[in-house]
């Protein structure tokens, strides 16, 4: 009877060890994590219809990122025409990214009025609006 419990636990031990080492060896899934885009909003103050040095950030335009499925995720941009947008991380690509300009202003976007995004790069999209 004492060799059958000794037995037992040696069993139940191996068992816990052999548990353990398979947990540890398993492979780790890689991370998941959100992706995130960035837009600026400039105002084409000399009229040459390109973005440079000359022009000015807008404050209170619209930066919406689009998913295949429909979702749209939206930011206004700050003092410094710059928004940030935040994506699930189980975003499916390509996504679609447009700047609205502000409510009741008299800007329209000169270019680009929407740009698609195959995969996330980390670059600041810049939007460059006129007067009309």
């Amino acid at each position: 009877m004492k060799k059958s419990i000794v037995l037992m636990i040696w069993f139940v031990a191996l068992a816990a060890l052999t548990a353990c080492g398979t947990a540890v060896s398993a492979a780790t899934p890689a991370a998941i994590t959100d992706t995130f885009f960035s837009a600026q909003a400039l105002l084409d103050v000399n009229g040459n219809g390109q973005i440079d040095e000359e022009d000015t950030p807008i404050a209170g335009a619209t930066f919406i990122v689009a998913l295949p499925s429909g979702a749209e995720f939206g930011a206004q941009t700050d003092e410094s025409g710059k928004a940030f947008v935040t994506i699930p991380a189980s975003v499916e690509y390509p996504v679609t990214a447009r700047m609205e300009a502000p409510k009741d202003s008299a800007l329209n976007i000169i270019e680009p009025s929407t740009i698609t995004l195959k995969e996330p790069k980390g670059e600041t999209i810049q939007f460059l609006f006129g007067k009309q």
